[in-house]
């Protein structure tokens, strides 16, 4: 491995220096206060491993065990550790959720399967009752909420479950493990591979003191809501986005759709071990990343296209690199973090530099310059 200069920490590989001259262009615009990372394992060994910027307004450095928020990357952490439940047995994705969960069935929902669920085709994209804020927070009380809830998009259809995601997959993890599912990834991601990730903080202090500030630029906003004429219901489906994200009571307590918690490290060896066929088997890794749900969503028209548990599918804009076959999960203000199997390669980018969608080039580069550095090779 050949140690970085020139405002970039870390290392590469023989063969992967376009990587991180390009991640040191990308560093060149970061925002003052904010930093990003990125990594990469092929064939089971990290090839990029870089870091640069600061973790806060005081100019901190970012350093090798600095952690950032994952946002909606945090949907493929726990779309990987629902697979671990296929991958035993223990779940097929054709069941109907009301099997395992029969509050579920309730207001015409008996027949939707868990893959129509994982991929964002429950109907379910926000919650049409009135609720208060203690009852959101608590995913026990918000997922049983959403089970008594009459679909609010076509059931089948694709339509992004900002946050609904989180509570769905809370409940039904639950309703067949009977722990929640920052456990069951702790349990049987995190623990196994031996990850520097979480979701949540949950009083961790050593995490708490690794991770990066955020810094939102002026215009940042998911890129749903940042459409000329945004369906007015995107405003249920992202609630307080930005006020709820920045407070320190978000960041404790769990939320499987998006406050995962990592290394761009951790992320990479995640994925990297999905493709290596070290986590779980290639045959359910196959049917993981097998599009259950795929069309225009109902709210803003963007091409979905998702696996039965919720993988991000390439094929549609979501920036997660060249290759044909790539999966994964990006994350809200540029992070992007998921496997190319074809080519045995994990990948994460992870950032504190939250930029508007349209406006950030950040991850295609840098998986433009790691897909050219593995062609070559």
């Amino acid at each position: 491995m050949t140690k970085t200069a020139g405002g970039v920490a870390g290392s590469v590989a023989p063969g992967f220096e376009l990587v991180r001259s390009t991640f040191a262009e990308v560093m060149e615009s970061h925002a003052p206060g904010g930093g990003a990372a990125f990594a990469a394992m092929v064939d089971g060994r990290l090839v990029v491993d870089l870091w640069g910027g600061e973790t806060n307004a005081g100019g901190r450095p970012w350093q090798e065990d600095t952690v950032a928020v994952l946002f909606s990357g945090t949907k493929g952490v726990v779309a990987t550790a629902l697979l671990t439940l296929v991958d035993e047995g223990r779940l097929l994705l054709t069941d109907r959720v009301a099997e395992h969960w029969p509050a579920f069935a309730a207001a015409g929902k008996a027949d939707i399967t868990v893959a129509q669920m994982g991929a964002h085709a429950a109907g379910l994209p926000y919650l049409a009752q009135p609720a208060s804020a203690s009852e959101v927070a608590d995913l026990v009380t918000a997922s049983e909420l959403l089970a008594l809830q009459a679909p609010v998009t076509p059931a089948g259809a694709p339509t992004y479950h900002a946050v609904t995601y989180g509570w769905l997959m809370d409940g039904l993890i639950r309703h067949i493990c009977h722990v929640s599912a920052a456990t069951l990834v702790a349990e049987r991601v995190a623990q196994p591979l031996g990850l520097d990730l979480r979701i949540g903080l949950q009083g961790d202090r050593d995490a708490e003191g690794r991770l990066a500030e955020l810094f939102p630029a002026p215009e940042f906003a998911p890129s749903a809501l940042a459409a000329d004429d945004p369906d007015p219901r995107l405003e249920w489906v992202y609630p307080r986005f930005w006020e709820n994200t920045v407070s320190a009571d978000w960041l404790q307590a769990p939320n499987p759709a998006a406050n995962g918690i990592a290394t761009a490290r951790a992320m990479a060896t995640l994925y990297g071990s999905l493709v290596g066929g070290s986590l779980i088997s290639m045959r359910t890794l196959e049917e993981g990343t097998t599009a259950a749900a795929e069309g225009a969503d109902v709210l803003t028209g963007r091409p979905l296209r998702f696996g039965p548990t919720g993988y991000e599918l390439s094929g549609t804009p979501s920036r997660l690199g060249p290759a044909d076959d790539a999966f994964g999960h990006t994350g809200a203000g540029g992070s992007s973090h998921g496997g190319w199997p074809s080519l045995r390669t994990g990948f994460s980018f992870v950032t504190s530099d939250l930029r508007l969608e349209m406006r950030d080039d950040r991850a295609p580069r840098l998986l433009d310059g790691l897909y050219a550095a593995l062609r070559r090779g």
